[in-house]
């Protein structure tokens, strides 16, 4: 028995009969008039472009194809033998000439003039490329400007609006009166060219090529995280960072142009698609909301119960030496060598003049300590538990050997801060938290004034998590670390260089970084002998999003070769327009503004939500 397919009129059709055009037919017409047609409950109207400018520049319709509103462009090009052209163009010429120097010129208006001069100069122009040998092809071109709207009143609107926009481009359009259904099958996908003696107009291939829309760039994946809305085609930016090269990408922003708001939404939409989420935030605005929807928020305060011991060492720590640039992957390092070089970056960020006679000694106490415990280069990590390992109370006991540590007698009473002092219930103690949370965030906040405690914090919650992230886990894992800057310090760049080589290894693990800030210059302090970390960084984050910045934040971009701006681009991260800015995938760029549903800005700012959806929901409620 056969299939068939049932049509409103209750026939019936078998369906072999179905050919391509039946399967992507439009809507039935219901109404044809000589200006428009109805298809189904839409209104619809094509235009027919009849003449252009006499000298079309490289995409000059750039505008015409970002035009707002339902536009179908069609255009039919047929390519032509060049030879009756340039006897044509000969004859064209020659009475062009004729007219300007006979004796009428004298009683010529000068406007005719004009256009006849004009005219013999376009002549002789085109007849020189069609001699030239490099472009020889002519085309015979036909366009159609197809509009779509639900009512009649809409498509008259949009009707005045495209004429005013084709007339800016030079171009001439009118309805295609009494051929409406001939206009609107020029502008289906069935190859037909119904209307050609209506629309045609010889173009050489370079007048030709101007037609197309060279500069339309689109970010758009068949999956992923949409990023915001490309404000040039009005399209979705939709990424999956999962499948570039590079999981890793890149924000700065000025403050209040909602760099921390992309962070939230983004990481928001990576944690509902199942990943796993670890923040760094100094500023304490993205654990709110980690608090918000049940994640851990894990404070990092001298008034906090919440520990990290800096001296215990995972079983699962990654065992490739960060501390060197260029290692062997197969070569592994004992993990005791690998905590004592990241010991070394954390006790510089608490003590910056640090020499190196001091590091040599302090080196021996690291491994003096140790060993009192029981540790040493070939411990069995995995058989330890976190109350086996020392804690920094056990390192300054050690440092009280004046004699033989006589040069970390001013490093042991910065230590005393941290070991009795101020900064104890945050550093000194065992390890009491876990990460058995798919969304974690280092609350950082209450050290915003200590920018020196605030920076070893953030080194100390930076190394737990690679420890984690370097563990066996199914889960992708995305890194966020807001305010990097913080960590940038240029007697210390080895601080910033454990981020960079994070950077360069989180894929390997299943993850990607993302870095966020607002002060290019600090975080392209950290610089050791050539090679500059920030600058490092942000060159292996293939994503970027450059949000308004100041003046000078934009000449440190510039002169740094971080990012070649164009002097639009320049205008718009400078117009100080928040969330508005350019996100830039490899060697792509579009201007983007930050897209949010109302569900997350009531959750990320409910003070805004209130302002944007509050009257219309409360209605709505009603």
């Amino acid at each position: 028995m056969k299939k068939s397919i049932k049509l409103s009129n209750k026939q019936e059709v078998p369906t072999k009969s179905m050919t391509i055009k039946d399967m992507i037919a439009p809507a039935p017409i219901f109404k044809e008039e000589a200006s428009y047609m109805q298809l189904g409950e839409n209104y619809v109207r094509t235009f027919l472009v009849i003449d252009y400018p006499r000298n079309p520049k490289g995409n000059f319709l750039s505008k015409l194809y970002r035009f707002k509103g339902n536009l179908t462009i069609s255009t039919h090009l047929v390519p032509k033998p060049s030879d009756e052209y340039i006897k044509q163009t000969e004859r064209s010429i020659t009475e062009l000439n004729t007219d300007l120097n006979g004796k009428r010129v004298i009683k010529m208006k000068p406007a005719r003039k004009l256009e006849l001069e004009q005219k013999l100069k376009a002549a002789e122009s085109t007849l020189e490329k069609l001699m030239s040998g490099d472009n020889k092809s002519i085309y015979h071109v036909h366009m159609y400007l197809h509009l779509q709207a639900s009512s009649l009143d809409e498509l008259d609107r949009l009707s005045k609006r495209l004429k005013i926009n084709a007339f800016k481009r030079g171009l001439r359009i009118e309805k295609a009166e009494m051929n409406m259904i001939n206009g609107f099958k020029a502008v289906l996908p069935i190859m037909e060219n119904t209307l050609p003696e209506m629309t045609y107009r010889n173009f050489d291939t370079e007048a030709a090529s101007s037609l197309f829309p060279f500069d339309e760039s689109e970010l758009f994946h068949n999956k992923g995280i949409i990023k915001g809305k490309n404000l040039t085609t009005d399209s979705l930016v939709l990424i999956d960072q999962k499948v570039l090269p590079s999981h890793n990408e890149f924000i700065v922003g000025q403050t209040g142009m909602g760099k921390t708001f992309y962070l939230i939404k983004d990481l928001l939409r990576k944690w509902m698609n199942g990943d796993r989420v670890f923040v760094i935030d100094p500023e304490g605005e993205i654990s709110k909301i980690c608090k918000k929807v049940g994640g851990q928020v894990i404070k990092m305060s001298p008034m906090s119960n919440h520990v990290v011991n800096i001296l215990e060492i995972k079983p699962t720590m990654d065992t490739a030496d960060l501390y060197m640039d260029d290692l062997d992957e197969s070569e592994e390092q004992p993990l005791l060598f690998q905590k004592i070089q990241r010991l070394k970056i954390f006790f510089k960020l608490r003590k910056k003049d640090m020499e190196i006679v001091e590091m040599a000694q302090l080196e021996q106490a690291i491994i003096a300590m140790y060993k009192e415990k029981g540790i040493d280069f070939d411990t069995d990590f995995s058989k330890l538990k976190p109350k086996d390992f020392p804690i920094l109370e056990d390192l300054y006991k050690i440092l009280e050997d004046k004699e033989k540590y006589h040069k970390l007698q001013d490093f042991k009473n910065i230590l005393y801060m941290d070991v009795y002092g101020s900064n104890s219930r945050m550093f000194n103690g065992h390890t009491n938290v876990d990460l058995n949370n798919d969304f974690i965030s280092f609350d950082l906040k209450e050290l915003e004034e200590e920018s020196d405690s605030q920076a070893a914090a953030m080194y100390n919650a930076l190394s737990y998590l690679w420890d984690e992230i370097t563990s066996i886990h199914e889960k992708f894992t995305w890194l966020n670390i807001d305010e990097c800057h913080t960590i940038a310090d240029p007697d210390n760049p080895r601080a910033m260089k454990f981020v960079y080589q994070i950077y360069k290894r989180i894929r390997k693990y299943h993850g990607g970084c993302t870095v966020a800030t607002q002060q290019i210059a600090d975080f392209l302090s950290a610089q050791e002998g050539q090679r500059n970390y920030g600058q490092a960084i942000i060159g292996n984050s293939i994503s970027q999003l450059i949000l308004p910045l100041k003046d000078k934040d934009i000449a440190d971009l510039k002169n740094n070769e971080i990012l070649k701006l164009s002097e639009e681009e320049e205008l718009i991260i400078s117009k100080f327009r928040q969330g508005e800015g350019i996100y830039v995938v490899g060697n792509n760029r579009v201007h983007m503004s930050v897209d949010h549903t109302p569900a997350e800005m009531k959750l990320i700012n409910p003070e805004k939500y209130n302002i944007l959806y509050g009257e219309r929901m409360n209605a709505d409620v009603r």
